[in-house]
Order: C-alpha cells, then structure tokens, then sequence
C-alpha cells in the first residue's frame, strides 16, 4: 500500500480506537449510572474548587489557500519560534509563523504519514509508522533516518514515538501485541524495552518527553505513565481531573459497558506545568496540572458552547520569557484548523521548583 491510500489508512487505524471503541463526551447514552470510583470523586470535587480562566485567541488557521489543512494529527513549537503542524493526509508539515502566517511547507513527498515526535537540538523528529522510521529534519531536509522495531505486525498495532534528551522512543500497542515502550540506540536497535501491563486500551495515548523522562499518555484513564531514566515505570493520577464521562469510565472497567470513554486526547508539558486536552463536547478545555499531578488551573475558550462533531487533536505548550503560555491546539472537525491561544496564569500563582529529570512525586491509581 504506497501514496495516498497509505495515508488514509493509516490515519484510520490511529483514530480507531479513539474513536470507534472509544465515546466521546456527547455520544453516550446519558441513562447510565452516575456512580464513581473514589479517586473520580475526590478528582471532581478538587475540580469544583478551582475557577475556570478563559484562553485568548491569538489567531486561527485553516492553513494556505493552496495547501489548505485536510487532517492535522500533531502539532509542536520549535525548534526557534515556528510552530509545526503534520497533516497525515497532506504527506506534510506545514511551518506557522508567530502570526499565523504559513512561512513554508515542510517535506512535502519526503514522509506517507508524518506526526511530530519532538527535536533534538535544532533538529525536528518526524515519526512514519508506514515507512517504519524517524526522519531527523534539518532545514527542511531529512539527513537521516532511524529505523524503528519492525517486529510488530504491520496491520493492527497503534504505534507513537517521541524523541528527547533522553533518546528516542517507540510505543507499541494491540490487542494481539505485548504493549511495550521501546528505547533506541542512535542506529535504530533496541537498547531496553518496558512491558506495559494490563489491556492495551488503558496505554492509548501519545508519547512526551520532558528532561531525561518519558511520559506516556493514557486517553481513557485521567493518568499518566512516567518511564525514568533508569527505566522505572510510574503512574502518575491526576488529581482534579474532572468529565462527564467518568461514570461511564468506572462502567467499562466494571464490564457493564463495551466502549471505553475517551477523556482526553493529548497533553503537553511547558515549564513546571502539565495541559491536559480535556475533551468536551463542543469546546476546548484545557486542564493545568503541577508534576506532582495536582489540579492548578482550568482554561476554557472564549464563549464555549456545545456542538457536535466537535473534534480538537493535539495541544502544544510553550513558555514565554513574560511568564505566559501559548497553547495550540489543532482540530479535525468541524473545520481542520490550528488556534493558538495565549494564557497568563493568576498573579499570585506559586511555580512547583523541580529538578531536570522530570516529575519527581508520584502515586499510583486504577
């Protein structure tokens, strides 16, 4: 399978789960029970305590007239000022200046199916599941690529990469799949491998790294995984996190229901701060969390109204030298599009002082 099909295969089989075995916030049937899990509980009421702050719009896109956004799957700051956008369906990244401006398209042809898996240095790491392998991009030119395990099947898995200080890593998930994260040497081999336990579905989510650390996201549970340096694997819960479809989360666990409830579909670190891309039904909502895993701040868009077929995909973070963030988040539906949004956290506001490595407190949960 080469070209376009690639593409739109592709793309289907990393939304499927999200997707068609998963339920999005307006989507479920509202009769069901109303009970919660502990943790879910006390998450809501820590929730109901913190006041929501609203998101400037900066300015949105629905990229260039000639080479208008078709799918946006990942979106990512850097490295310098650009903010990159990889549309699986275009085969490309599209470079936004800080004005909203298109500066250029990126490796048009040079990858089937693109989703940004982070920089090292100046460099930009472009992950392709069909062709199996990390494009480093310098200048707009791939100088190398590092192949990724290929002892998956290639139908079926969910795979997610994400390169750092620490190394690059490949994600591997499936029903007929040990769930792994795998770090690679520099030529592409296997130097360690972490087993994810438990079904497949609890590990759905895109990959980060922030210091020497790994985080790997969870879209179906309101956790997160952390891999050190020393490769232990943690489990983070984040405390305050909050959604209508935290009933229906305790449901399926239970076995009552068949569809898992997908919370959130991506997150970002910046600063000492985690964004959560808390999915509701027809507007953003972006959740603030320290890296001890607490509640901090909710942000919301101007004028949030409910709408169906609403559908944000990615979020990127990035500090400012003033103090604030920008925040982008692209979208699928209704239009594909990327907003950046800018906010100010609350004077007053106290920093978490944490060390290089990463998230230093964790707990675990269900």
């Amino acid at each position: 399978m080469t070209g376009r099909s690639a593409t739109q295969a592709w793309t289907l089989c990393l939304s499927l789960l999200l997707i068609l075995s998963g339920c999005l916030p307006y989507g479920c049937n509202r009769q069901d029970s109303r009970e919660l899990f502990p943790a879910d509980s006390l998450s809501r009421a820590v929730a109901e305590q913190v006041p929501v702050d609203t998101l400037t719009v900066r300015w949105s896109s629905t990229g260039p007239e000639e080479t208008p956004l078709a799918f946006p799957r990942t979106v990512q700051f850097g490295p310098g000022e650009a903010l990159h956008v990889a549309d699986p369906e275009l085969s490309a990244i599209l470079v936004f200046e800080p004005d909203g401006r298109v500066r250029t398209v990126l490796a048009e042809g040079a990858f089937e199916v693109p989703f940004l898996a982070g920089q090292r240095g100046d460099t930009l790491v472009v992950f392709d599941p069909v062709a199996r392998s990390l494009g480093l991009l310098a200048e707009g030119t791939v100088v190398r690529r590092i192949p990724t395990p290929d002892d998956v099947p290639e139908q079926g898995p969910l795979q997610y990469a994400a390169a750092g200080p620490g190394g690059y890593y490949v994600k591997t998930l499936g029903e007929d799949v040990d769930g792994s994260i795998a770090r690679l040497e520099p030529g592409g081999a296997v130097a360690t491998r972490t087993p994810l336990p438990g079904p497949h579905w609890r590990h759905a989510g895109l990959l980060r790294t922030y210091g020497d650390s790994l985080i790997s996201l969870s879209g179906f549970r309101p956790v997160i995984d952390v891999l050190t340096p020393e490769g232990q694997l943690d489990t983070l819960s984040l405390v305050g996190f909050d959604s209508p479809m935290l009933a229906r989360s305790r449901l399926f666990m239970l076995g009552e229901k068949h569809q898992a409830p997908l919370l959130t579909e991506s997150a970002a670190l910046a600063g000492d701060q985690l964004f959560v891309l808390n999915m509701r039904p027809g507007w953003v909502q972006i959740d603030v969390f320290g890296l001890d895993g607490r509640l901090r701040h909710r942000l919301t868009q101007p004028n949030p109204q409910a709408r169906r077929n609403f559908y944000p995909r990615d979020l990127a973070a990035r500090l400012r030298p003033d103090g604030s963030y920008d925040l982008a988040v692209i979208f699928s539906d209704p239009d594909p599009s990327v907003t950046l949004y800018r906010w100010r956290p609350p004077v007053g506001s106290q920093p978490l002082s944490v060390g290089a490595g990463g998230p230093s407190e964790r707990q675990t949960t269900q």
